[in-house]
Formats: C-alpha cells, sequence, structure tokens
C-alpha cells in the first residue's frame, strides 16, 4: 500500500481534502510516507511486542498529525488559519 492509500484507509471520511494536501504541500507528503512506514513495521515486528508496540506508538502520534492538517490546525499549514 502506498502512502496515500495508507493515509485515506484510515481517513477515509476526508479522502478528498487528503489527496489535495498530499498534492500540495510537501510537509505533508512526508508525513505520509512515514505513516506508511510505521504502519507497515507494526506488521513486520508482530512477533516482537516490544517493537511492534513502539510503531504502533508512532503511528498514533503520526495520525494525530494528519488530523491537525485535516483539521487545518497544524502550525506549517500555509494559508490556513487555526479553526478555520
Amino acid at each position: 500500500m502506498d502512502d496515500l492509500a495508507a493515509v485515506i484507509s484510515r481517513f477515509p471520511e476526508h479522502e478528498f481534502l487528503v489527496r489535495r494536501l498530499h498534492a500540495s504541500n510537501a510537509e505533508f507528503r512526508t508525513l505520509c510516507e512515514d505513516h506508511a512506514l510505521a504502519a507497515s513495521a507494526v506488521g513486520r515486528w508482530k512477533n516482537d511486542r516490544s517493537r511492534s508496540e513502539h510503531y504502533r506508538l508512532l503511528v498514533d502520534e503520526l495520525e494525530s498529525e494528519v488530523l491537525e492538517f485535516i483539521e487545518g490546525r497544524h502550525p506549517h499549514q500555509v494559508g490556513k488559519r487555526p479553526g478555520h
């Protein structure tokens, strides 16, 4: 699964906005790449509880950051004011 598909599968109700952010914001693209890598690592390390949990926590943090972008609250989001 590519990075965009991984984020869309997690936030399908925001697919249009996720695609727009991915196309227009390099930082968001990097965030999507990091999310896909961490999500893949959770599965890869499923037999190592400690490592799997580490990556699961990282996925949770990255998803929170994705939501900040989606909701327009990310501090580096150009052209968006918090809450708008």
